[in-house]
């Protein structure tokens, strides 16, 4: 299964989370190179368990304050064809859900589908992406998700590739229609190859816009990310580390009624993760995640620990 597929798997998960910003996930070159399939069908399934030092949704500035253990699963499938000399098109479903111990009502259900074509112009390519995410928090509607994104990509050199797109997203919240909005957003990575796809690096930058119903919801965000791949040997198969980095930066255009003032939000993500191949199809994954949210407004200022492990299969 390739990459583009794992990043939408986690795109569906995130989306709930964060409100679509993993949901446009630009991915590279790595997606094409690192699949080996034959099948025009792929599939993933894995299920685990992870522990959160703070139950927390970002998306409606909502945390616990507690920590909670929680069941996970995720499922999807793709299907991935050429419609003629150049053109690659592909259709993908992703569902994932987690269950907590204790915090029930931050169960999350995520139902995420796309589409993708593309085209390769010989010196570049073009396409464009269509997303819809449907979730459900606690076990009632939460969250409709729609992205339309057209995108670009070059290799400027043998070992640098860079990746642009323009992202719009409408966003509709069950029974916070105060929330509801519209995004328009763009931005670039660039893949430094080390070692081809054994080692490389990826460094980003996106600008947000978002317009919500209600002003005190309206900001625009700086995304700064960067980001560590690196594959090793286990035994005849190869495991995959990844190591990662987020900064949002995000400026409200009003005032938030309940603290008086105009938030000001610094959001930093660290994030570590190592799968591991048991078989040509059995994989395990341990992830690491830090989160570190400054906000003067308190609900939105908390720092978080996550910790999970999963075991899965890919065919």
């Amino acid at each position: 299964m390739n990459k583009n597929f794992s990043a939408l798997l986690t795109s569906a998960y995130v989306a709930a989370l964060s409100i679509g910003s993993a949901a446009a996930q630009q991915t590279g070159p790595v997606d094409e190179t690192d699949s080996g399939k034959d099948s025009p069908l792929s599939f993933e399934i894995s299920a685990g368990a992870e522990y959160d030092s703070n139950v927390s949704v970002a998306a409606i500035d909502a945390n616990t304050g507690a920590d909670d253990f929680a069941a996970v699963l995720d499922a999807g499938i793709e299907f991935e064809t050429e419609l003629g000399s150049g053109t690659d098109f592909n259709l993908g479903y992703n569902f994932s859900q987690s269950l907590h111990d204790q915090f029930t009502n931050f169960d999350i259900q995520t139902h995420f589908a796309s589409a993708n074509i593309s085209h390769d112009f010989g010196a570049f390519d073009a396409g464009g992406a269509y997303r819809y995410a449907y979730s459900r928090l606690g076990g009632t509607g939460f969250l409709t998700l729609q992205q339309f994104s057209p995108y670009f990509s070059a290799f400027l050199t043998k070992k640098v590739f860079v990746r642009g797109a323009y992202t719009y997203s409408d966003k509709n919240f069950q029974n916070r229609i105060d929330r509801d909005s519209k995004v328009n957003a763009g931005g670039a990575d660039v893949y430094f190859f080390a070692d081809g796809v054994r080692r490389f690096f990826v460094i980003g930058y996106k600008y947000e816009d978002e317009n919500a119903v209600d002003p005190q919801f309206d900001f625009q965000a700086n995304h700064f990310k960067a980001r560590f791949t690196q594959r090793f040997p286990v035994g005849d198969r190869d495991a995959k580390f990844k190591l990662g980095w987020r900064y949002e930066m995000r400026n409200y255009s009003s005032i938030t009624p309940s603290i008086g003032a105009i938030r000001d939000d610094n959001r930093h993500r660290f994030q570590a993760e190592v799968e591991i191949p048991i078989t040509d199809v059995i994989f395990g994954n341990i992830e690491y995640e830090y989160s570190d949210y400054s906000s003067n407004l308190p609900s939105a200022d908390y720092t978080q620990n996550l910790v999970s492990a999963r075991l899965g299969a890919r065919f």
